[in-house]
């Protein structure tokens, strides 16, 4: 009987110092920051497009199946969308507020986690958008506060797999953008 409550008290231990280690790893300085980045042999203005236009950010954002304008009339700084992205069988519903846009350069916003506020989140990010000799490097970084505990502290584990899919995205937005052919939607 003895042996039970060694491998009983083991395991405690285990889940202590498992819970432990991911608090202590979801307070180092980079905790919930998400950044990527890609070049597109493309102007920026072309690949501003698939920054902006509903259907074509469908198309690169990977699980983003809707995006709703909520503010009628309000476009650009202050306009809020919704969003939802589903991942097999859990989706995520989201709020966007459009910050400080500078076409085609940079576009801030924030997306708040709607739902069960112990899974909720807040995101500040930008894109930016550097052309040079007909290439644009597109960059897009982020901030995540979470707000439950739970995800709070699985944070060190949720970061990588965001930075993953941000990667996947940037590159899938890349070859969309270079299928097309140079000056495809560019205003003149």
């Amino acid at each position: 009987m003895k042996w039970v409550w060694r491998i009983l008290g083991g395991i405690v231990v285990l889940l202590v110092l498992g819970v432990a280690g991911l608090w202590l790893a979801g307070m180092r300085p980079s905790h919930g920051h998400n950044s990527g980045s890609v070049v597109i042999n493309r102007p920026a203005v072309q690949v501003w497009r698939y920054l902006t236009n509903d259907e074509l950010t469908k198309k690169w954002v990977s699980g983003l199946t809707e995006i709703r304008h909520i503010t009628p009339g309000v476009s650009g700084p202050g306009e809020k969308l919704r969003l939802r992205e589903s991942y097999g069988n859990e989706a995520v519903e989201m709020e966007m507020t459009m910050g400080s846009i500078e076409a085609p350069r940079r576009m801030e916003f924030t997306l708040e986690g709607l739902g069960d506020p112990s899974n909720g989140f807040t995101e500040k990010s930008q894109y930016v958008l550097e052309e040079n000799d007909g290439k644009t490097r597109v960059t897009l970084s982020g901030q995540t506060e979470y707000h439950g505990l739970f995800v709070r502290l699985m944070e060190p584990l949720i970061t990588p797999q965001a930075d993953k899919k941000l990667a996947e995205d940037l590159a899938r937005l890349k070859a969309l953008v270079e299928a097309e052919p140079p000056g495809t939607g560019a205003k003149t």
